[in-house]
């Protein structure tokens, strides 16, 4: 297997929206399908695409990684330095995404993983451990101190790669399901790696 591992391109904003959804078992197109900007567009993912091509934010393509197999793309990450101090979570925060972002304020002054996507065909490959060796480097580079990312208390492969790398679970917050979409766990888990 030739994996390698690149920037993310503008042109990537609707394969990191693919993954982005991947990563959080598609409950982001449930929740992009009853966004507003979602009439017409025939499909969710659209919407996703949209917030992925913008520069104005640190959830974007800007702060990508993709990984690829000769052509294929396998798997995302998408990562960035919390800096500053912990904000509080305004109240027009959509409530599935509250607890989310809740528990991302947590992490403020480390290098925050947002979201790990690998395509069903590549995982158990190496893909998730390469990008998240490639998050040690960038979190090395940063000025801050660790790493953090989020992930559901159900999805034990993930939790089982992430323990294996060095993050421990440290907070929890219940989860809020998205519209139209059956929840598979019961809270968002906080994992830190020192």
């Amino acid at each position: 297997m030739n994996l390698a591992l690149r920037p993310a391109r503008k042109s990537d904003a609707a394969e990191i929206a693919l993954l982005v959804n991947i990563a959080v078992h598609g409950q982001m197109a449930s929740g992009w399908a009853h966004d507003a900007r979602a009439a017409d567009t025939y499909e969710p993912l659209e919407v996703g695409r949209l917030d992925m091509l913008r520069d104005d934010t640190d959830f974007g393509w800007r702060h990508a990684t993709m990984a690829h197999v000769d052509e294929e793309i396998a798997g995302m990450l998408l990562g960035y330095a919390k800096d500053g101090p912990r904000k509080p979570v305004p109240d027009t925060v959509w409530a599935p995404l509250r607890p989310i972002q809740e528990l991302e304020e947590t992490a403020s002054g480390r290098w925050f993983i947002s979201m790990l996507g690998v395509h069903k065909g590549w995982r158990g490959r190496g893909v998730g451990s390469a990008l998240l060796a490639h998050a040690d480097q960038l979190a090395q580079a940063s000025t801050t101190r660790g790493q953090a990312l989020i992930v559901e208390d159900a999805n034990a492969g993930a939790r089982k790669l992430y323990e294996s790398r060095g993050f421990s679970v440290t907070t929890s917050r219940p989860m809020v399901p998205f519209p139209g979409a059956a929840p598979t766990g019961t809270d968002w888990l906080l994992m830190v790696k020192e």
